[in-house]
């Protein structure tokens, strides 16, 4: 009896002396985490949002970078060129009485391919090559009114080489603008000498722009050598790839007028007193010719320009634009047989597919 009071005696001390440090323990932790040495009451702690360590480095830096965001580069602009339209039709050169196996019938409003025949197989342009030149030559200029001197090599070396000539001579000043004119109208190789020399200095570096171009309008499947399309084996084209610089061409208002030009008289001067005048081969062939896409037997649409070229390599190649009820068209061919027979094959596309 004595001893079992004893221990609940002692074991009552010892449940005191745990509460007692149960207590401390307490208040100390307290103290810790309220950073305080008294005790505050639940309500009186600040709230402290959770850290986001994927965020917090990159917050800071925006906080602290005050300068303006870098503009996004505007996407580098590619001039389409001609897809086949729907209802493309595939062109049979033998139905349709043909002397070339190649072409391409664009219509021009709507970058559309009408028909076509072999247009992406590779072709000797000949002076189809003069329309890059004019393009090129316009938006490479300084100052539209440049003139270029001719000198005797110039003359001599373009007849050596048995290329047409709008007809300049040694010694002659002749203005950019009718420089232009004499390489497309009557297809002047002294032409696209000339503006080749004025712009670049030499037709050599002519032709590295001409070639820079040809990147720009992503004509894979063309390549200059020379500024007037005289031949050489690596000189070459498509159909497909003529028609793009030709539609690009058009987009350009110096460009169109002189591609359209029926005739045109250069500026007086001592060698030609009263003007060099210039005839559009292209309209030259056309005498005697219509359109007739409705098949009345009555012209009901009108060749207003465009370009020819020939060598024995190439053939005899035509670009021809039309304008038909106020819509234009071109057409490409190469190869054909004669300058009356390109002609021929360019209508005979225009009829048989524009119907």
């Amino acid at each position: 009896m004595k001893r079992t009071a004893l221990l609940k005696k002692g074991g009552a001390a010892l449940v005191a002396v745990l509460i007692m440090i149960i207590l401390i323990a307490a208040g100390t932790a307290i103290m810790v985490v309220t950073g305080r040495g008294q005790i505050r009451e639940a309500g009186d702690v600040p709230y402290v949002p959770p850290i986001d360590s994927s965020s917090s480095a990159e917050d800071e830096s925006s906080e602290d970078d005050s300068s303006e965001p870098e503009p996004e580069p505007e996407p580098e602009y590619v001039f389409p060129a001609p897809e086949p339209a729907e209802d493309y039709k595939e062109i049979d050169f033998k139905e349709d009485n043909l002397s070339t196996k190649y072409g391409i019938l664009v219509d021009l409003d709507k970058n559309e391919i009408v028909a076509g025949m072999n247009y992406d197989k590779p072709i000797f342009p000949a002076s189809l090559t003069k329309v890059m030149s004019l393009v090129v030559a316009v938006e490479n200029i300084e100052d539209r009114a440049v003139e270029y001197k001719f000198t005797l090599d110039d003359i001599s070396a373009l007849m050596d080489e048995n290329a047409s000539r709008a007809g300049f001579e040694p010694d002659e000043s002749v203005s950019f603008t009718d420089l232009l004119y004499a390489a497309i109208l009557p297809s002047g190789a002294d032409g696209t000498l000339g503006i080749a020399k004025l712009v670049a200095g030499s037709e050599e570096a002519f032709v590295e722009l001409m070639n820079k171009k040809a990147e720009e309008l992503h004509l894979e499947n063309t390549h200059f050598m020379n500024s007037s399309g005289l031949h050489d084996d690596d000189h070459y084209s498509t159909c497909k790839d003529m028609a793009t610089i030709l539609s690009y061409a058009m987009k350009n208002k110096l460009c169109r007028d002189v591609l359209t030009a029926d005739q045109f008289t250069t500026a007086k001067n001592d060698i030609h007193p009263d003007g060099l005048t210039l005839y559009s081969l292209v309209q030259s062939r056309m005498i005697g010719y219509w359109v007739d896409c409705d098949g009345d037997g009555k012209g009901d649409a009108d060749v207003i320009g465009g370009k020819t070229g020939f060598t024995d390599e190439a053939g005899y190649c035509l670009e021809t634009i039309l304008d038909k009820n106020d819509k234009n068209y071109i057409c490409i061919t190469a190869k054909s047989t004669s300058d009356s027979r390109s002609i021929e094959d360019n209508i005979a596309l225009y009829e048989n597919y524009l119907n």
